[in-house]
């Protein structure tokens, strides 16, 4: 049988790619990271604990864009969304302080970039590069010295701080 000039195919009942990327292993430092995706999950053993899964690419240094995914979780209980909050806002989203809807999709298009500690994290037998903390891009420093906080370098202008908050659409509950 020859090989046709065009083959049709129909895709669309096939599953998304399952976001299983290779996991970056990185030295141990601060790197910008780029948002890549978010899904809500439940653990295996306990369909009522819900978390999200955080899925981000590496954008500096750029030796490193290429290494593969770094991925956090935040939970949803209560007693544990003062992470959530941290990573959102390190992200640039203004979190205000009630109930609201997290546009999840748009988030994981939007393409922020925030500041992050990494660390090595072994796991039978692998290692592979975790979020050991974040902070606001406007942190991260390049040279791999501690970048100056705003009480050190005096206050921030309101553009700097305008751009760094800029708002999704946080529905409200």
């Amino acid at each position: 049988m020859p090989t046709p000039t065009k083959l049709t195919v129909d895709f669309s009942n096939v599953a998304e790619r399952r976001e299983g990327g290779r996991s970056a292993h990185v030295p141990e430092g601060d790197y910008l990271l780029k948002i890549a995706g978010v899904e809500l999950k439940a653990k295996k053993d306990d369909e009522s604990s819900k978390y999200l899964n955080w899925k981000f690419s590496i954008e500096a240094p750029s030796q490193f864009k290429t290494a593969g995914f770094v991925y956090t979780v935040t939970s949803l209980k209560p007693e544990n969304l003062w992470s959530l909050r941290n990573l959102l806002e390190d992200l640039g989203i203004t979190v205000p302080k009630k109930a609201v809807g997290l546009p999840l999709a748009e988030i994981a298009k939007s393409g922020r970039v925030m500041g992050a500690t990494l660390e090595d994290d072994e796991y039978n037998g692998k290692v592979k590069s975790k979020i050991a903390a974040t902070f606001k891009k406007d942190q991260y420093d390049a040279t791999g010295a501690p970048a100056a906080t705003d009480d050190e370098e005096g206050s921030t202008s309101d553009s700097d701080d305008e751009e760094e908050t800029e708002e999704l659409d946080i529905d409200d509950i």
